[in-house]
């Protein structure tokens, strides 16, 4: 535990003397025990919040199969069983100038399955993107709200389940809203009542006090070779309110909550999910070869796993955050990390600082 002390500590030095963000934090379960970091100046500490970005993504998943587990949601069926409008949702195009268009109906409609593992098209490519960016503000106010116009609005940029294509917001919004139909409550609530409250994750939420919004440590960003700090304005993902629980983005939480969550969901869900959904929601999902997986992955639900040749050991499970945040999972070996920072700066899919820390928690 020394050697991963020591190596924790060193990762730590070396992303406060990068000048990507202003500080952050590093945390690993392994043999039973927890090793941690924290890195910055005086407003980083064990008490710090951080927004998750994407990695809000496993929270959304795991609800899903909690409802699954207990019978009440049925990931094999139509989201139209759910949420009205989605059987007449069309496959689209995008035209030269930008337009979405309409190009005739799926051959099936779109499953929870399709949401959980990035096949549905809605939200997806080059079209989904331009059509989230043409969404009205007051249309992105609540879950509700965002899915009803999803289902009035959006196009399908392929057929359901023959392609893989992230989608950043629009497929999590509509599992978390089917999370709230099936439920009675809102997302936040029920998260809260199914996991943080058990859990003890008194920081993790869609809606933070006034006292946890003031640790939520300041988004960094790069300019002209100087730091800047970027005013969200209350906001927990840029430009998305907090009546409207994002979720795929918009969820907060500290270091010692996700190790919290990472270790149930390594230890089988510790009754708060069954052991069998749990194995379902970090097992690779789809068809190796897929069009659109990325090489040596395959996607789980709300993570992707290691199936063949890549950066990380066959089996590894992760999730990675734009704004910096990154998770590993090794299900078999009970291990789990986490790399928690908030930065504009390097927000490709696979940052410097990400591909460093996975060799830091990689032990030779």
């Amino acid at each position: 535990m020394q050697e991963l002390k020591d190596r924790l500590r060193a990762f730590a030095k070396s992303e406060a003397e990068a000048a990507e963000c202003f500080g952050g934090a590093v945390g690993v379960f392994c043999d039973g025990k927890e090793v941690t970091e924290i890195f910055g100046d005086e407003r980083f500490n064990e008490k710090s919040i951080y927004r998750l970005a994407s990695v809000t993504k496993i929270f959304t998943a795991a609800a899903v199969m909690k409802l699954y587990g207990e019978g009440k949601i049925d990931v094999y069926s139509p989201v139209s069983k759910y949420i009205c409008g989605f059987e007449s949702i069309p496959l689209g195009a995008l035209s030269s100038d930008g337009r979405v268009y309409s190009v005739g109906m799926p051959h099936r409609e779109v499953t929870l399955f399709d949401l959980l593992t990035h096949t549905a098209g809605l939200g997806a490519d080059e079209l989904g993107n331009r059509e989230y960016s043409l969404v009205p503000a007051e249309e992105k106010t609540s879950l509700k709200k965002i899915c009803d116009y999803y289902a009035r609005n959006f196009h399908l940029a392929f057929e359901p389940g023959t392609k893989s294509a992230y989608s950043g917001f629009a497929g999590y919004d509509c599992l978390a809203r089917t999370v709230e139909v099936v439920s009675g409550k809102s997302f936040n609530d029920y998260l809260r009542a199914s996991f943080f409250e058990p859990l003890g994750m008194a920081d993790t939420t869609y809606q933070p006090t006034d006292e946890q919004y003031a640790r939520i440590v300041p988004m960094h960003k790069r300019v002209s070779g100087e730091d800047r700090e970027i005013d969200f304005r209350g906001a927990l993902f840029r430009g998305i309110p907090r009546t409207y629980e994002a979720a795929g983005a918009a969820l907060v939480s500290s270091l010692s909550d996700m190790l919290r969550f990472l270790k149930m969901l390594l230890c089988g869900g510790e009754g708060l999910i069954s052991p069998e959904c749990v194995k379902m929601m970090l097992s690779p999902a789809l068809p190796d070869g897929l069009l659109g997986l990325a090489k040596g992955e395959n996607n789980c639900f709300g993570c992707f796993s290691v199936t063949g040749e890549h950066r990380q050991k066959k089996g590894t499970v992760f999730c990675h955050g734009a704004y910096g945040t990154h998770i590993i999972l090794r299900p078999n070996e009970k291990f789990a990390a986490v790399l928690l920072k908030n930065s504009l700066t390097g927000m490709s899919e696979t940052p410097k600082s990400v591909i460093e820390f996975e060799k830091t928690v990689i032990l030779p």
